[in-house]
């Protein structure tokens, strides 16, 4: 009896060893994630605002690096506790609440914000010239609206959630039905409808693109005159034969916007590949389909904020130019405050 009691208690130590070394990685992995999601998204706000350039391009990557930052401070933070405190949460129902509606508002910001950026490329593709009269007080508006969807939509959040003063948990109480009707609406308006309309626009670009490219002329590298750079042109046989200059000059698209169409497209691959997992996953274990152990769901769950650490990083990679004339301008601020400080020092 006493042996069995000595084997018994052997392996109930050897879980707890393997829960804690599991536990141990799950607080490293999240505080890389959360370091990666501050310092990228922190660095896009400052490089943004310094380069002073008021385009609608920016505006909505700024949108969206505050949104990834809401995402990061109130979906990670809280993990990070959690897990510190042995997967127990002490922070009654009022902060619960709290962190399960701001985190809301930011992934569904994030969300938003990545959709109407596909509609404005999508805008500028249809309408080149057009969408260059628009300067980038014009984003701001979609940006609110994104805003406002996302903090309409995020009061499920606090509705449905609640502490469990017992258990020690921030979690959903609701019933099998519930939780299927409740998931099954996220899936839909969160992933699903965002997916349709990105696929939608990119489709309709790529085919624009491709249809404009084939006939005569195709895309063609042309030089701006007035400001030297090269422009991606792309000449429509028809319009170029029977329309006038300006119906020609509408069909111009310059080389820098089709590269923040492939930046907006890199960006809507990442939201893809980091949103499935977690909502494919989750409604085929709600729906009992399949079986997820505590582990890979912590796991999974863990992997929905790396959009916020992709977007930064997806930014610096198609705004070199961006980030080099913030470091020329840092390393020239740099020495005048060095000789400033030197003057003063001789001066005392």
């Amino acid at each position: 009896m006493e042996s069995d009691m000595e084997v018994m208690s052997t392996n109930d130590s050897g879980t707890n060893v393997e829960e804690n070394i599991y536990r141990m990685h799950i607080l490293v992995f999240d505080a890389f994630l959360l370091t990666l999601v501050l310092v990228g998204n922190i660095s896009v706000l400052v490089v943004i605002i310094n380069d002073g350039q008021k385009s609608r391009m920016n505006v909505y990557i700024k949108n969206l690096a505050v949104a990834d930052l809401l995402c990061g401070l109130f979906y990670i933070v809280p993990r990070i506790v959690v897990h510190v405190n042995n997967d127990q949460f002490y922070g009654g129902n009022t902060i619960c609440k709290m962190q399960e509606y701001f985190g809301n508002v930011g992934i569904l910001g994030s969300n938003t914000i990545v959709v109407a950026l596909s509609l404005d490329r999508l805008y500028l593709v249809l309408r080149p010239l057009g969408s260059l009269a628009v300067r980038g007080r014009s984003a701001m508006m979609p940006c609110i609206l994104c805003w406002v969807i996302a903090a309409i939509v995020s009061v499920t959040g606090p509705i449905v959630f609640e502490y469990n003063d017992v258990y020690k948990y921030c979690m959903p109480w609701l019933d099998r039905t519930e939780t299927k009707i409740y998931f099954t609406t996220i899936f839909v308006v969160v992933f699903i409808i965002p997916t349709m309309i990105l696929a939608v626009c990119y489709s309709v670009i790529a085919y624009i693109i491709w249809r404009v490219s084939k006939r005569e002329g195709g895309i063609q590298l042309k030089e701006n005159p007035s400001s030297g750079h090269q422009h991606s042109t792309l000449l429509n046989s028809r319009q170029s034969s029977h329309s006038s200059g300006s119906e020609q000059r509408d069909t111009t698209i310059s080389k820098s916007q089709i590269k923040t169409i492939k930046m907006t497209f890199v960006i809507v691959i990442a939201f893809f590949c980091c949103w499935a997992p977690y909502m494919i996953v989750n409604l085929l274990f709600i729906f009992g389909i399949i079986i997820i152990p505590d582990q890979v769901s912590i796991f999974i769950n863990g992997l929905l904020p790396l959009n916020s650490v992709v977007n930064p990083l997806i930014y610096a990679a198609f705004s070199s130019r961006v980030f080099k004339r913030f470091r020329n301008k840092l390393t020239r601020r740099l020495p005048t405050t060095r000789t400033t400080r030197r003057t003063e020092n001789w001066k005392m």
